[in-house]
């Protein structure tokens, strides 16, 4: 289930902007989660995920719950585009990438300033792990700890993405 999201986005003539959600309660976070995302993603906005397959399961599962936002998820779904096809089929190559083509080796070898190496949460499983382990925690500090991992793992997730956008222009 998701319960998490970080947008990194540029409208025309603006700056990177970022905005994130992550609850910190324990109460179901779908509706919240789906009523504040389907706000901030303008309409018409070409979104960018990597293993889209992926993102599109989320979305889908967000229309079953909340058929209100059926025809802007369905925007959202025709509009999301994925780079990682570009790597898969050699369009772009690498030699450091050793056939593998997620998010957390393209955004080294690409960005080498980048790396998920050191953060405590860097995969989706810690993730949703860190997640129950956050909602269920007694203890406040701790709470706040995770929350910051998790944000701090999901910014990286979608800023690595606009990173690797700008290398492929520069490559362009």
């Amino acid at each position: 289930m998701a319960f998490q999201y970080s947008l990194h986005y540029i409208e025309k003539g603006s700056e990177l902007k970022h905005h994130e959600f992550l609850p910190s309660n324990e109460d179901d976070p779908r509706k919240q989660l789906i009523n504040i995302l389907m706000k901030e993603i303008s309409d018409n906005a070409c979104v960018l995920a990597w293993n889209k397959t992926f993102e599109e399961g989320r979305l889908k599962e967000f229309k079953q719950w909340f058929p209100e936002y059926s025809e802007k998820i369905d925007s959202i779904i025709n509009n999301m585009r994925d780079p990682m096809p570009l790597f898969r089929s050699k369009d772009i190559y690498h030699w450091q990438l050793n056939g593998s083509y997620s998010l957390k080796n393209v955004l080294p070898v690409l960005v080498p300033e980048m790396s998920y190496a050191d953060l405590e949460v860097s995969d989706g499983g810690m993730a949703a792990n860190a997640y129950i382990e956050m909602i269920q925690t007694e203890d406040a500090k701790e709470r706040e700890q995770i929350r910051q991992a998790l944000l701090k793992y999901c910014k990286l997730d979608t800023l690595a993405m606009v990173k690797i956008l700008e290398k492929l222009y520069e490559m362009n």
